[in-house]
């Protein structure tokens, strides 16, 4: 499986890009993945804001869109696992993960993905949600090839 994560703004944080950049170079040798920034949206209102946002993330998709949104379907680290294993052998070979700004996705976005997931019903700072991710892909890779990674 090839991964793409979008996200709306930059890592601000240096300590969330080492991390994020730590995750990516071990799950190299499994899977390819990316990690992709769009301009924040400033428009009049919030709504306005998520479409902007949401335009911008739908832009940078390749493969399958997927949202990460707290109303999106949960899964355990077997469960994504799973999932991803079935979106394989329906021939995806690329999944692209949109992690929304501080408004949140707008229903134009949400519409216009196949799935949503959802990391937790806790809200997280966006850096952390995509630290988040990409452990939780490579966590996933590791289990899907057999490697002692995942512990649980």
């Amino acid at each position: 499986m090839r991964y793409r994560v979008v996200a709306v703004g930059k890592l601000k944080s240096a300590f969330y890009r080492e991390a994020c950049g730590h995750y990516l170079k071990r799950i190299a040798p499994l899977a390819a993945c990316e990690m992709r920034e769009v301009r924040e949206g400033h428009g009049a209102d919030a709504g306005a804001t998520r479409l902007a946002e949401g335009a911008a993330l739908l832009a940078k998709v390749e493969g399958l869109a997927v949202a990460l949104d707290e109303r999106g379907k949960a899964f355990d680290t077997h469960g994504l696992a799973h999932r991803v294993s079935a979106l394989e052998n329906r021939g995806v070979s690329q999944v692209t993960i949109l992690v929304g700004g501080a408004e949140g996705h707008g229903p134009e976005l949400r519409a216009a993905v196949a799935e949503s997931w959802s990391l937790s019903p806790l809200t997280f700072p966006h850096d952390l949600a995509r630290l988040v991710v990409i452990e939780q892909l490579y966590r996933i890779e590791t289990l899907r090839a057999g490697h002692p990674y995942h512990r649980g």
